[in-house]
């Protein structure tokens, strides 16, 4: 019988495109605030609300979930969905189109105005270049 021998990466060694090493980094609201702030200087983020890993949004039980890997609100209730990306599987803009709409779907709730729809960011971070710009 053949044996099965499987290699386990010690945690040091885990960079941060690692699911679980993003997730714990992210964990840390100061981290996650200063890097939303390097990628988005224009903005004033004062603080952000505790980050919730890998939240879950499903609709319907015939339509497809989104499974975001960091989701978080900072003080002007803008919220932003930061996803590591480590393979280019050619539908990213239209899984980004997803993300957006599911989003938004939990935003407002029935009979308010679509002007109650606050700023939201998408961020994917990949270590290849989506739109061959260099």
């Amino acid at each position: 019988m053949e044996e099965i021998v499987q290699t386990i990466t010690p945690w040091e060694e885990l960079g941060i495109s690692n699911d679980f090493m993003f997730g714990k980094i992210m964990r840390k609201s100061e981290i996650c605030r200063e890097l939303l702030q390097i990628i988005l200087p224009e903005l004033q983020i004062a603080y952000i609300e505790y980050p919730e890993e890998q939240k879950t949004i499903n609709v319907d039980k015939d339509a497809r979930s989104v499974r975001l890997d960091v989701y978080v609100k900072d003080n002007q209730n803008i919220v932003y969905n930061i996803e590591m990306q480590v393979l280019n599987t050619g539908n990213l803009p239209r899984r980004l189109r997803y993300y957006q709409s599911m989003i938004d779907l939990q935003s407002i709730a029935k009979g308010q105005p679509y002007s109650q729809l606050n700023h939201r960011y998408i961020i994917f971070i990949s270590p290849f270049d989506l739109f061959e710009q260099g």
